[in-house]
């Protein structure tokens, strides 16, 4: 078992990372298009806000498992380090269960959320409002998976 998951783990924190650097480049892209078009001909394409604000999300959202993986999330953990092992040891279970917990959470109104939003149009790029919002539910369940691989898989501590 440990062996699946630290490779599902592995697998899921490589597509983070690709997907994510896909977004972070059409981030880039978008927003130079942007800039581009409006001091070449003074013309502000409306559609360049719309999909940057998208992406930036995409980026930020689906890209979190591998930042998470990579241990560039924030933790202040000077406490916990000072404790003998038992207590770090239900420190870092209980920090797993609220982690988790949250991602459930996030994931469980992410897909209702998503769920809800078929039938709505984005004001400038008129795709359904559903395709942004799918970010949370992925990125949430993509993060949730290699936080449990990490837990149970014997990998990130």
């Amino acid at each position: 078992m440990e062996v699946f998951l630290n490779r599902l783990s592995r697998s899921i924190v490589r597509l983070s990372a690709i997907a994510g650097c896909c977004f972070l480049v059409l981030n880039i892209v978008d927003i130079t298009v942007g800039i581009v078009a409006r001091q070449t001909t003074g013309i502000s394409l409306v559609w360049t806000e719309e999909l940057a604000r998208f992406s930036m999300v995409g980026f930020v959202l689906i890209g979190a498992a591998a930042a998470f993986d990579a241990g560039d999330n924030m933790s202040i953990d000077f406490v916990v380090n000072g404790l003998p092992p038992r207590w770090r040891a239900l420190c870092r279970f209980v920090s797993f269960l609220i982690e988790a917990t949250v991602l459930v959470v996030l994931i469980v109104y992410g897909v209702q959320n998503v769920m809800g939003s078929w039938t709505m149009r984005t004001m400038a790029l008129g795709v359904s409002r559903a395709v942004p919002l799918m970010a949370v539910p992925v990125g949430m369940g993509m993060l949730l998976i290699v936080l449990v691989a990490g837990y149970f898989g014997g990998g990130r501590k």
